[in-house]
């Protein structure tokens, strides 16, 4: 007989990171690090226990892998050696993981810098539930979608 699924939420202190799998590492690294303002935490160049195989239901697992943090958000970075994944483009309304956000103070002036870095926004910044959020997307590293918002009347 199956049990009542129980809630964990008495046991979740808090969010901690979205995984972040790339090719080219120096680009992907420098977006999050020089353009967004990330720290590096941690940085392994060649990542390959025997313990990251098991976790991660990858027979032979290696990887290069770095921890970013920014304000207590952290990016955990991977770029998989073995076995070598495969790009998968990502639209908005495609199941599972579609984008990551970052609340700013100036959504204007953020889309302004991302598109003199290189990067492609998707629209320009709109006016969202009746001025409440002005958000726009934009086209990162890998095809990563990255949302930046102004909460102009907080969050």
């Amino acid at each position: 007989m199956a049990q009542q699924a129980q809630s964990v939420h008495d046991l979740i202190v808090r969010q901690h990171h979205t995984a972040f799998s790339c090719r080219d590492w120096d680009k992907t690294k420098s977006f999050f690090v020089d353009l967004l303002g990330f720290k590096v935490v941690g940085e392994i160049e060649r990542r390959d226990e025997a313990d990251l195989a098991t976790v991660t239901g990858l027979p032979g697992a290696a990887c290069r892998w770095a921890m970013l943090e920014l304000s207590g958000y952290h990016i955990e970075l991977f770029k998989w050696l073995t076995p070598e994944g495969k790009p998968i483009p990502i639209r908005q309304c495609d199941i599972g993981l579609t984008h990551i956000c970052f609340q700013v103070k100036d959504a204007e002036e953020v889309r302004r810098r991302m598109v003199a870095a290189g990067y492609e926004p998707l629209s320009e910044v709109q006016s969202l539930r009746g001025g409440r959020a002005k958000p726009f997307y934009c086209r990162g590293p890998e095809g990563v979608i990255v949302e930046f918002v102004e909460y102009p009347f907080g969050a």
